[in-house]
């Protein structure tokens, strides 16, 4: 049972098969190998728990509902060999706050007008004791659901204040209350009640103003005495999706809508038949804004495992919902996903989930950006590496420049010098390149928009050696120097101790030099750690950086600003101390230079 119990435990899916392959052939522990097959699996390694589900197929011959589950998880390893194939570049953040660790968050609505996240919070938050089945008061169990309120404080990006509990109109103690879904013109907030008193329904409160709604009223025509978990009103105001395990449908739960009526009251209710449900489970539907694209959770339509995230698009010339799509990894994992909700613009994309903390402690997380449409457009960037004018081999770490998520980090290929990434439409991305025996080389990428479709973006990078430069230059090639990014030019006496120097404040030294020179200190040159070089310095953060001394901001002639660390150093290997300090903070871009 610790090992069944591990294999929960998102961080713990090794330990569990660690822990249950001694048991593997024990007729006293006859589904052994099921759940070493699902420690595989949950755990992306795909191929091993395909085998392992087929030999407890063969070997353990289960029969029934055992069966069905054991094909329907074989089919989820299939999905997730495809899936991981064709991974999106999409970095995820963890929304913090109002994440937290003392609280499970999730179910994140976003008002129309964008200034509010609601969210379900379950903690020590929330209103009422733990409960038990009884409801009583204990020291372990479970804490009720509130519905929460967090108010945007970044007008740039989605960023909220603490949450709080929105109302004692809603949350009762002794009571779960999670909200749903807001209406889009603001006015209705869709809510889940549930209690000894009350049955697991769908209910809405109307907003009195910005910080006053109304007891919660039922949304009567639609909850049944079986579960109704979810709904979302359309951008017609009329039409609600919502999620009911009532009877007639086709297995589990499924997604419905129905009509309301001028007295807000609803009905005609109708299933939405087998493109979008199925025998397994369907929940948390959610509409955009342009009233076809319909998003949802399904346990089938190509799950690498639970519920996974699914697309699907209403055809209004054939009068039919089109085929559901994966929203793919690493937006869906091999644990549950749901709750996906979109902002009015399509610009962001919000989901929870418990994929991070191992302890089922649930998170909001955001993506940029939302819609399916564009996260589905593909621009792929053709990276191309050059030394001296030779195909080179690299370093490349690809950065998103807003947020400052390191995207990947991969090395071009010695012979053809290309490297191959896939990037996101209407971004600018910071690509920091190092090659052996050159500084750090940073650039950025504009991405076009578009729309839809594939893009093939091409973009050449350079380094030069002072040899082939000086070797360039006498061969009348043209000034080269002056096409290099970020590379200033230098020069010195023939006598390199004749103390006289050019006006500029840079050396150019070989990187393999530990000392200067007596004229080069004499002069006022020492070694220096910069952690930074940009043309548009706006959006450039170092406060991380002042626990190890003063950032000096230089502005140079050539356009571009250069972020040095305040210390001076004589020598180089005293230098490569605080270089290192710099890389352990987060500024893995951080080199020696030698200026005055």
């Amino acid at each position: 049972m610790t090992g069944v119990c591990n294999v929960y435990k998102s961080t713990a899916r090794e330990e569990a098969y660690d822990i249950l392959i001694d048991l593997e052939g024990n007729s006293n522990y006859p589904d052994v190998t099921f759940w070493l097959g699902r420690a595989k699996h949950l755990n992306y390694n795909f191929k091993e728990g395909i085998d392992l589900y087929n030999k407890y197929l063969e070997e353990d011959k289960p029969t029934g509902t055992q069966r069905i589950l054991t094909l329907q998880y074989i089919e989820n390893c299939r999905n997730g060999i495809e899936l991981m194939s064709r991974k999106m570049a999409l970095s995820l953040e963890i929304l913090t706050p109002p994440s937290n660790v003392q609280n499970s968050q999730y179910s994140p609505v976003i008002s129309a007008d964008g200034k509010r996240l609601y969210y379900t919070n379950r903690g020590p938050d929330s209103k009422g004791d733990l409960m038990d089945n009884t409801t009583k008061k204990t020291d372990l169990g479970s804490y009720y659901e509130d519905v929460f309120v967090a108010n945007r404080v970044n007008e740039e990006r989605f960023e909220f204040s603490e949450g709080k509990s929105l109302s004692d109109n809603i949350n009762k103690a002794g009571e779960h209350e999670a909200p749903l879904s807001i209406s889009y013109d603001n006015s209705m907030l869709f809510l889940y009640l549930s209690s000894n008193k009350q049955s697991e329904d769908i209910f809405y409160s109307q907003r009195i103003n910005d910080t006053t709604w109304s007891k919660p009223k039922e949304a009567k025509g639609i909850n049944t005495p079986y579960w109704e978990g979810h709904a979302v009103l359309a951008p017609d105001g009329r039409t609600l999706y919502f999620s009911s395990d009532r009877p007639g449908g086709f297995g589990g739960r499924d997604i419905y809508k129905a009509t309301m009526k001028s007295d807000s009251t609803f009905g005609n209710v109708i299933n939405l038949g087998p493109k979008v449900n199925t025998v397994f489970n369907e929940d948390a539907p959610f509409i955009y804004i342009n009233g076809s694209s319909l998003y949802f959770s399904s346990e089938a339509h190509g799950s690498m495992g639970g519920y996974d995230m699914f697309y699907i698009k209403y055809d209004s010339t054939k009068f039919d919902w089109q085929e559901a799509i994966n929203l793919g990894y690493p937006i869906n994992t091999t644990d549950d996903d749901r709750f996906y909700y979109i902002t009015g613009d399509g610009e962001w994309g919000f989901f929870s989930s418990a994929r991070a903390s191992g302890e089922n402690l649930h998170e909001i997380y955001r993506i940029k950006p939302g819609t399916f449409e564009r996260l589905n457009t593909l621009v792929l960037l053709i990276g191309t590496v050059f030394i001296d004018d030779q195909p080179s081999s690299a370093l490349a770490k690809i950065m998103d420049d807003e947020t400052g998520d390191v995207l990947a980090t991969l090395v071009s290929d010695s012979a053809t010098g290309e490297f191959v990434y896939s990037l996101l439409p209407g971004r600018k991305y910071k690509i920091t390149l190092l090659a052996n025996g050159f500084q750090p080389k940073v650039e950025y990428v504009d991405v076009p928009p578009i729309k839809q479709g594939v893009l093939r973006f091409e973009h050449r990078f350079d380094f030069y050696s002072p040899t082939y430069l000086a070797l360039q230059r006498d061969n009348n090639k043209g000034d080269l120097q002056n096409a290099l990014d970020g590379q200033m030019e230098y020069s010195l006496e023939d006598d390199p101790n004749s103390m006289t120097f050019s006006k500029l404040d840079y050396l150019s030294v070989d990187p393999d030099r530990d000392y200067l020179t007596d004229a080069e200190l004499a002069a006022g040159y020492r070694f220096r750690v910069q952690v930074g070089a940009y043309r548009n310095p706006g959006k450039f953060t170092y406060g991380f950086l002042r626990n190890l001394g003063n950032v000096e901001i230089k502005g140079c002639d050539d356009g571009i600003t250069r972020y040095l660390m305040g210390q001076k150093f004589l020598t180089r290997p005293e230098a490569e101390v605080l270089r290192q300090k710099c890389i352990e903070a987060g500024e893995w871009d951080a080199w020696i230079t030698v200026r005055r």
